[in-house]
């Protein structure tokens, strides 16, 4: 009875010195809560700094990089943070959250006893609020002053938010081990999901790391152990709340878990991410529109394809594949191997400028097009010519004479391009490119006619931008790289019938024949071209297929040459590999090569040979579509009867029936009659004339065309005799046998119409005029100094 006396006594007087010593500090407190309260609402998350999440199309992780301040943190709202865990959480760290004020005065009052009167095991009297505002404002609370501070600010914080907002802040900036911070990044290391996807065992475990983050942390084996006896010690508690019984197919609560460390983190697609990450994509979620699947596809493809290929020095390629409808990056293959130093690997061909070869013809073609020089059946000519100085070849050193303008892009044949880019005008191709966003650092003057060559650099990014606009068009638009795209806004930089015109010419091209792709080749229509650059430094290959546009690139990053860099038989046979992988859409297929019926188009038999309106004396038709308005349509003049003398069998003036007959002959212009015969294609010619004809009877059905000298150039007479030689060249009616050159009024000569004639030049300005046999002329205004 006595010792219950001295320890009653003992306890009265330890409580009224514990009153008088935090009277004075609860006084203060309340002035502090005073001042706080009566100040404005805090930023909750003021400095916090986020690192990044970049999620595939299907929220598979492709990479989570760090913040600014090297710590893994990323923001998170409530409602996506797993129940489990949240009821966890408040099962461990603060039962009574949602009932007291900032502060548990009945965990006070346990604390107090069960640690300073009973001298026991400390028990924690912090609530969540005070933790977050510790967190929150880094404050230091292993002192008496710092705790009261702590209590201040909870206070503080409780004043102005919700009960939701706090748990929410809570979760954004607990510690959970190491440089890990928040539950959302705790999530993604540790369990390798998303925190609203975690189990019930996995939310058990990450509610008791934040009590004491350098102990349990799971980045150390000492660290899983330690976590493994605290989360036992939570499941007791959670079974007694809530029951020994588990949902159907729930986890064992006592299942031993598995931990990934961070080096586990993926790191996919890393060039895709590192070019997200340029455009400004930095701090928070993103969830991107890559398909994972198809990404991992592409790299085992590229993977397999250069070890087949070993033998011809292929080492690196890069793909691209979007969607064409929206833009949308689909798969990004920056190199073959981001992580191998030998082939340079970081280096993201992509987004690297290299010369694009002859992938850009097509361009200049939709412009003919667009500009009314051409339709798709158009003659034109591949015979040598010179452009001032430039002198351009074909890939095989041949020249095939008269070729459609199809045949002339799906073949690559440089001279008629080269020829056709001459005549564009407003726009040209270069301010064409300039309004494409295409970089060209120099002056037009710079690049001349090799633009269309690949004369110039730009991106395998940039060029699927154009490409993508054949299939939408003529609008250009912008990348888009998230799920969820915003509106796309599109610029017409082609005329809709031009870009569907130049789409369908590429269809013609036939695909790659191999014993692998008969079947893709045979049922997925594709429109395809390819490119090799200057010394086989790069292989090309694009194409457009159902909603898709993909391009691939084989090279060297040092820019080293290989002559088996060639585009159709390097690059053309892994384009037709990577588009195998894909899935068929036979609908897209069809809407992407198929006229939209408000097009301005219209399609009419046209000769075969001549690629114009048929005369009467053309052999063979074929349909052909031109733009009704802007395309050159005429009537054939190749073909023509010539009346025969039955008797002679020489040619008349003109036909009588029964003393002539009328036999059809091809009357080809001079330049492609040459052409011709180089090629060794003979065509019949028709028989002298048995007499004189009168003047009226012989007329040219073509004017003479002027090939040199060029009116736009200033010739320059050097020295000697002989750089003081201009050569006279033109082009005639297919019916002419003789041409007469002129300097203003002074007779220089005559030749035959494959001829040319050498004039002996002299200083000033001269007009120039040819006349043929037929009296067709034509005439330019040269300078010579």
């Amino acid at each position: 009875m006595k010792a219950l006396t001295v320890w009653s006594g003992w306890r009265s007087r330890f409580l009224l010195l514990l009153r008088w010593l935090l009277l004075p500090l609860l006084a203060l407190l309340l002035l502090a809560v005073l001042l706080l309260g009566l100040s404005g609402k805090p930023d909750l998350y003021a400095n916090y700094q986020q690192g990044s999440a970049y999620f595939a199309s299907d929220g598979e992780l492709l990479s989570l990089r760090l913040a600014p301040d090297q710590r893994y943190r990323l923001k998170l709202p409530l409602a996506d943070i797993a129940p489990a865990l949240q009821q966890a959480t408040l099962l461990y760290e603060d039962r009574r959250f949602y009932q007291h004020f900032g502060l548990d005065i009945n965990a006070v009052g346990r604390a107090l006893w069960q640690g300073v009167v009973l001298r026991g095991r400390r028990q924690g009297a912090s609530t969540l609020s005070m933790q977050l505002a510790r967190l929150r404002f880094g404050l230091n609370t292993s002192n008496l002053a710092g705790k009261l501070q702590q209590l201040g600010y909870a206070l503080y914080l409780e004043r102005h938010f919700s009960k939701d907002e706090l748990l929410e802040a809570y979760f954004n900036y607990a510690p959970y081990g190491g440089n890990i911070e928040g539950v959302a990044a705790a999530s993604l290391i540790y369990f390798g999901k998303e925190a609203r996807e975690l189990t019930l065992p996995e939310a058990l475990a990450l509610s008791v790391i934040p009590q004491n983050p350098n102990q349990r942390s799971p980045l150390s084996q000492s660290g899983q152990q330690q976590l493994e006896l605290a989360r036992q010690r939570l499941t007791l508690i959670w079974q007694q709340q809530h029951g020994a019984s588990l949902p159907a197919g729930a986890l064992p609560l006592d299942l031993p878990l598995r931990y990934f460390n961070r080096s586990d983190l993926p790191q996919q697609a890393p060039h895709f991410i590192n070019q997200l990450r340029q455009q400004g994509h930095l701090q928070g979620r993103f969830y991107t529109s890559l398909t994972l699947s198809v990404q991992h596809q592409f790299e085992r493809q590229l993977s397999r394809y250069l070890k087949r290929h070993q033998a011809q020095g292929f080492s690196n390629g890069s793909a691209l594949l979007i969607k064409r409808s929206t833009l949308q990056v689909q798969a990004w293959l920056g190199s073959a191997d981001f992580n191998s130093e030998a082939i340079a690997g970081q280096v993201d061909g992509v987004t690297a400028s290299r010369s694009p070869g002859s992938a850009l013809k097509p361009f200049v073609y939709a412009l003919a097009l667009q500009q009314g020089h051409i339709h798709p059946n158009s003659l034109l000519t591949d015979v040598p010519r010179r452009f001032g100085s430039f002198n351009p070849e074909n890939f095989d050193r041949q020249f095939v004479g008269p070729i459609s303008a199809t045949a002339a892009l799906i073949n690559s044949r440089n001279l008629p391009a080269v020829q056709l880019q001459a005549r564009l005008q407003q726009p040209d191709f270069y301010q064409w490119l300039q309004g494409a966003g295409v970089p060209l650092s120099q002056p037009a003057s710079h690049y001349g006619l090799a633009l269309v060559l690949g004369g110039m650099e730009l991106s395998m990014a940039q060029l699927v931008q154009l490409y993508a606009m054949l299939g939408n068009g003529g609008s250009w638009q912008a990348w888009q790289w998230l799920a969820e795209p915003a509106t796309p806004q599109g610029r017409q930089l082609l005329s809709p019938e031009a870009a569907f015109l130049t789409l369908d010419m590429l269809r013609q091209h036939p695909g790659v024949q191999s014993a692998l792709l008969t079947t893709l080749t045979d049922s997925k229509p594709v429109a395809w071209k390819t490119g090799t650059s200057y010394a086989f430094r790069d292989a090309w290959a694009i194409a457009l297929s159902g909603d898709y546009v993909l391009a691939v690139w084989l090279g060297n990053f040092d820019g080293s040459s290989n002559p088996n860099l060639v585009g159709r038989t390097a690059a053309g046979p892994l384009l037709f590999e990577l588009l195998s992988l894909l899935p068929q859409n036979r609908q897209a297929e069809q809407q992407l090569f198929s006229p939209a019926a408000s097009l301005n188009l219209k399609k009419v038999p046209l000769c075969s040979r001549s690629g114009d309106l048929p005369n009467k004396f053309c052999p063979q038709t074929e349909p052909g579509w031109f733009i009704p308005g802007v395309s050159p349509i005429k009537v054939s003049e190749v073909h023509r009867a010539v009346p025969i003398d039955l008797n002679s069998g020489l040619r008349a003036c003109s036909h009588q029936p029964g003393v002539t007959e009328l036999k059809v002959f091809e009357f080809w212009p001079s330049e492609i009659s040459r052409a011709m015969q180089q090629a060794g294609i003979m065509l019949a010619q028709p028989p002298r004339y048995q007499q004189p004809c009168p003047d009226q009877l012989l007329r040219s059905r073509q004017p003479p065309q002027i090939r040199s000298p060029q009116p736009q150039l200033t010739y320059l007479l050097g020295e000697q005799r002989e750089q003081q030689q201009i050569a006279l060249k033109a082009s005639f009616d297919g019916a002419v046998t003789q041409a007469y050159w002129f300097a203003d009024s002074r007779y220089l000569g005559s030749v035959a119409p494959a001829e040319t004639l050498f004039w002996q030049a002299e200083s000033g300005r001269f007009e120039l005029r040819v006349v043929d046999d037929l009296g067709g002329v034509s005439q330019i205004t040269l300078n010579v100094h």
